[in-house]
């Protein structure tokens, strides 16, 4: 006589890692969790764009770029050549095109100066030397440059560092500053640097006063990317679009790092994953009210409570409630 185990449906069983659902339960939407369980079930086969979508069940545009990159900015699944396989979480990451762009301000095509042009422009080693014998503010800006390199500078180096002031017309103490800043976020790149110089040339920046105040918005946006990265628990970059929120809610609207944090967890409570539009939509309502500050926000919730005879155990962002198009994202991520 023969025994076995009548395990019925549950004879086939795939795993999924623990530190997957112990980390990104929260973060992770429906779309994102469904490709995911599809790729465990498959054990690392490869699959092109339009079989997902037939399995899954997507039919919105970019809805599986959307699950698709929350998976792959984790190192959780690969994207190769246009088709997506499961990753270990240690994996190298090979990510989309797009997202290995360096972020950079941005860059006027029709601007008088252009990035290419400056390849026509040929500096000789004595040509170098003699700049930094006789211009004593291209002999400080080397100096700076040097230190911020920690060695002598190599050609293409030296190149660049004349390139800032001969060719974006930036004077030696705002071409400082931006080496500096490029050095603080560690994007050191010549196409990065050049890139930045020409996004300041294109908007006059020609002081140290002006410098300060651009500064001053970079570094709140590279503090904000930074909180948000850890706090999504990113590996690889933002992609452009991500980028682009990032930069409005920090330079065009002005919102506090702690601000957009709270928007941000006001997202995960809503929604139960993360969206960009999402937490887009929040904070382009408190501008909109004029709230700058958590204590806004509270306030804003005590009235509505007061008006409408909300129950106190109503999220935060219940003032958002009323919003239609509020009331479509958030119909959208719990579906």
């Amino acid at each position: 006589m023969n025994y076995s185990l009548n395990a019925g449906e549950w004879n086939s069983v795939f795993a999924v890692p623990s530190g997957v659902v112990d980390k990104y339960i929260k973060l992770a939407d429906g779309g994102s969790l469904k490709l995911l369980l599809y790729l465990l079930r498959h054990g690392g086969k490869i699959f092109t764009d339009s079989q997902l979508k037939e399995a899954l069940g997507f039919r919105r545009e970019g809805e599986l770029e959307d699950a698709a990159v929350f998976w792959v900015q984790r190192g959780i699944i690969r994207a190769e050549n246009g088709s997506l396989s499961a990753a270990a979480e240690d994996a190298v990451q090979e990510i989309l095109p797009e997202m290995q762009e360096e972020p950079v301000e941005k860059k006027t095509a029709t601007s008088a100066r252009s990035v290419s042009d400056s390849g026509s422009v040929i500096y000789t080693a004595g040509d170098i030397a003699e700049r930094i014998k006789n211009d004593s503010a291209i002999a400080y800006l080397f100096s700076e440059a040097q230190k911020l390199y920690g060695r002598l500078l190599r050609q293409p180096e030296s190149r660049t560092v004349l390139l800032l002031v001969d060719h974006y017309g930036l004077p030696a103490e705002v071409a400082a500053m931006l080496l500096k800043y490029c050095f603080k976020i560690e994007k050191t790149s010549i196409g990065y640097i050049q890139n930045v110089a020409q996004t300041w040339a294109d908007d006059g920046i020609t002081d140290i006063q002006q410098a300060d105040i651009r500064l001053a918005k970079l570094e709140k946006r590279f503090s904000t990317e930074e909180k948000l990265r850890e706090a999504m628990e990113l590996k690889t970059k933002f992609s452009p679009n991500q980028l682009n929120y990032i930069k409005t809610w920090t330079e065009e609207w002005d919102f506090s790092t702690d601000m957009i944090m709270l928007a941000y967890d006001l997202t995960l409570d809503n929604t139960g994953g993360m969206s960009f539009k999402y937490t887009n939509k929040i904070l382009e309502n408190w501008r909109s009210a004029g709230i700058t500050t958590k204590e806004g926000v509270q306030q804003e919730r005590e009235a509505r409570k007061g008006s409408s005879g909300k129950k106190p155990s109503e999220s935060a962002a219940s003032s958002l409630d009323v919003d239609d198009v509020m009331q479509d994202i958030l119909q959208k991520y719990r579906s």
